[in-house]
C-alpha cells in the first residue's frame, strides 16, 4: 500500500482523489507528525473513505514518555475510538531503549484501536530485538521504519532482515522516499526477498514531503501523488 501523510482535510481529500491508499494523519509534520486536533479527526474520517492512521504523540521532545504524557496518549486513543478511528500511529521507548510494552497496552487497553509503531523503532538500541516485543502485543499490525537512523534507501538490507523475520507485521518502509527512487527501492526489496519464504509478504511505502514539493510546508499537490502513483505502479524492471 501507499501510505500518505495529511495534516490537514484539504491533504487527505487530495491523497485519496490522486491514489493514494491510505493516509497517516498528523499535525505538526514540521515536527515529525504529532496528535492532530478531534475536530480534525472527525472530518477526515468521515469525508474519505480509505483508510486513515492517526499519529498519537503529544510532543516530539523524545519517545520516552512520562506518565502524564501517557494519560494524554491514553485518552487520546479513547476519543479517537469514540469517534471511529481504527487505526493508530505511536510509539514508545524505555529506558533500555526498547518499546515501552507496558505503556502500549495502557494506551491501547479499553479500545478496538490497531497500531503502527513509528519510527521511534529506528532509535532503539536493537532493531530484530524491538521487533520481537512488537510481536508480543496482536494490536501491533504494522512497523514505519527506515531501517536505522535517516534514509530507507541506507538501510534496505536490516529491512529486508526485519520483514523476514516476523509473519505477524507489516513493515512500511519510510524516509526519503520519492519519485527518483521509489522504483529503485522497490526493485531492490523485491530481488532481495526473491525465493525466500518471505518473497510473499507484503510491505508498504510511507512518504511525505515528496508529494509536497521536498518542503514539509507545502500542502500536498494532487499531480505529485498521482506521480508517485504510477511510480508506485511500474513492474519491476531488470
Amino acid at each position: 500500500m501507499l501510505e500518505i501523510i495529511a495534516e490537514t482535510l484539504e491533504d487527505a481529500l487530495i491523497i485519496e482523489k490522486s491514489g493514494g491508499d491510505r493516509i497517516e494523519l498528523v499535525a505538526s509534520l514540521s515536527e515529525g507528525g504529532l496528535t492532530p486536533s478531534y475536530g480534525l479527526v472527525k472530518q477526515v474520517i468521515s469525508q474519505v473513505s480509505i483508510p486513515v492512521n492517526v499519529m498519537i504523540r503529544p510532543h516530539s521532545a523524545s519517545f520516552e514518555y512520562s506518565r502524564e504524557d501517557l494519560e494524554v496518549m491514553r485518552e487520546d486513543a479513547r476519543v479517537f475510538n469514540e469517534l471511529g478511528v481504527k487505526h493508530v500511529v505511536l510509539g514508545i521507548l524505555d529506558f533500555e531503549g526498547l518499546p515501552n510494552m507496558e505503556a502500549l497496552s495502557y494506551i491501547l487497553e479499553d479500545t478496538n484501536l490497531t497500531a503502527t509503531f513509528h519510527r521511534a523503532i529506528d532509535e532503539s538500541s536493537d532493531l530484530p530485538a524491538a521487533l520481537h516485543l512488537l510481536e508480543t502485543n496482536k494490536r501491533i499490525t504494522h512497523i514505519l521504519t527506515s531501517g536505522g537512523p535517516g534514509k530507507a534507501e541506507d538501510h534496505l538490507e536490516m529491512i529486508r532482515k526485519l520483514i523476514h523475520e516476523t509473519d505477524d507485521i507489516t513493515m512500511i518502509l519510510a524516509s526519503g522516499i520519492t519519485k527518483e527512487n521509489l522504483q529503485a527501492i522497490r526493485n531492490h526489496m523485491d530481488f532481495a526477498l526473491e525465493g525466500e519464504e518471505s518473497a510473499q509478504k507484503e510491505y508498504d511505502i510511507h512518504v511525505g514531503t515528496a508529494v509536497r514539493g521536498g518542503s514539509v510546508g507545502n500542502a500536498v499537490r494532487p499531480e505529485e501523488v498521482a506521480k508517485l502513483r504510477a511510480i508506485y505502479d511500474l513492474h519491476r524492471i531488470f
